[in-house]
């Protein structure tokens, strides 16, 4: 069942992306794949076959610095890449500054955008896909025109890096979230903040929409998650990490529920409206990196320090496999649209693709020189 989602022409859909990585892969409606990697390069790849069909942009070691520790350090990295909703475009966003717009079928470069004065932190399209925002150390996040490649508005208030930058649901709005212990909501058509989310006392590292655009999620190095009302401001449930501060959180898909991954061996799933947790995942023997939803939300993959993911029972909590074979730790993992398939990502250089049902690895992405940090699955 689970090597049926790899045939060419059957849909897949996006699962959780976390901003501000060094890879992200993709697998497209007629079964591609794209990979951002600290080799400086990003990748386009068959995922049935393993095969790389496209590399996007150029490994010059003269500027990748030198091998410490079996990766490359000291120079240029490819900080993620995603493809567009209409699987017709790349979005890369890199270390020296600029986002690149690729085409998906060809490889070929379309536009470079530039601008930021410093690295980007991460990049991503509009929900129709005729914008792109991207978050910078330079303190700035901006909205671009994908067709035309123009920078449309820049979005100056934050007083520190801007950790990340993502649309709400409907494109209207985009939210940031800094280092200046604040998150923002602008207007995605005229540039101006509508909304300033304070209350967190450190870092915010995460923010995110829920599925209706009506809440949103955030993470702080203050060992809190809060969860805040859009049209209002108004912080309704703050959550309390057991340890270290979280990673990362998301809504599940009905809302009801809040996902958070910490620096600690432990994911916890909340109640929404209530602010209680209502299972603590215990199993991972190290950090978890990130923890995301299946798409009808019964089940939960998380991605860990330990080399290790697992898939997780919503209901009971209870970890249903453990996805082992990676010789590196692991940054990210995420569902198939019909939650058959996982991806991992990992610092062996590597991707794996799963079979969510059985454990199995079905496929490994091999073929970068560096570490791979966040997947994600096609929108469709």
């Amino acid at each position: 069942h689970c090597g049926s989602e790899l045939l060419p022409g059957l849909p897949l859909l996006t699962a959780g992306v976390r901003e501000g990585s060094p890879l992200t892969i993709v697998v497209t409606a007629v079964s591609r794949a794209v990979s951002a990697s600290g080799d400086g390069t990003a990748r386009i790849w068959n995922p049935e076959t393993g095969d790389c069909l496209h590399t996007l942009g150029t490994v010059g070691w003269e500027e990748r610095g030198v091998v410490q520790d079996g990766a490359l350090r000291g120079g240029r990295e490819m900080i993620a890449a995603v493809f567009s909703p209409d699987s017709t475009l790349v979005l890369s966003a890199s270390s020296d500054c600029t986002a690149k717009i690729w085409s998906a079928s060809s490889g070929e470069l379309i536009h470079t955008l530039h601008g930021h004065r410093r690295r980007l932190r991460s990049a991503s399209f509009s929900p129709d896909g005729a914008l792109a925002v991207t978050a910078s150390d330079d303190r700035t996040a901006k909205i671009w025109n994908v067709e035309s490649g123009e920078c449309l508005h820049t979005l100056q208030g934050h007083s520190m890096v801007v950790n990340s930058a993502v649309f709400s649901p409907d494109g209207a709005t985009v939210l940031t979230a800094s280092a200046d212990n604040m998150a923002k909501i602008w207007c995605a058509q005229s540039g101006e903040c509508m909304q300033t989310l304070r209350g967190h006392r450190w870092d915010v590292h995460s923010a995110v929409y829920s599925f209706d655009g009506k809440l949103v999620i955030t993470t702080s190095e203050d060992r809190t998650a809060k969860i805040w009302h859009v049209e209002s401001g108004e912080c309704l449930q703050t959550l309390r990490a057991q340890g270290p501060r979280f990673m990362s959180a998301v809504f599940s898909p009905d809302g009801r529920l809040a996902l958070t991954a910490s620096f600690t061996p432990v994911t916890q799933i909340w109640h929404v409206d209530s602010g209680k947790c209502l299972h603590t995942l215990r199993g991972h023997q190290n950090s978890v990196h990130s923890a995301v939803f299946s798409p009808d939300g019964q089940q939960v993959i998380t991605a860990s320090q330990d080399k290790n993911a697992r898939v997780w029972s919503v209901e009971t909590g209870d970890c249903i496999h453990t996805l082992s074979g990676h010789a590196g730790a692991l940054h990210s993992a995420a569902f198939s649209p019909e939650g058959k398939l996982v991806l991992t990502a990992s610092d062996d250089h590597t991707a794996r693709v799963w079979c969510a049902e059985t454990g199995e690895c079905l496929r490994t992405l091999a073929g970068h020189q560096d570490r791979l940090h966040s997947v994600a699955f096609m929108l469709h």
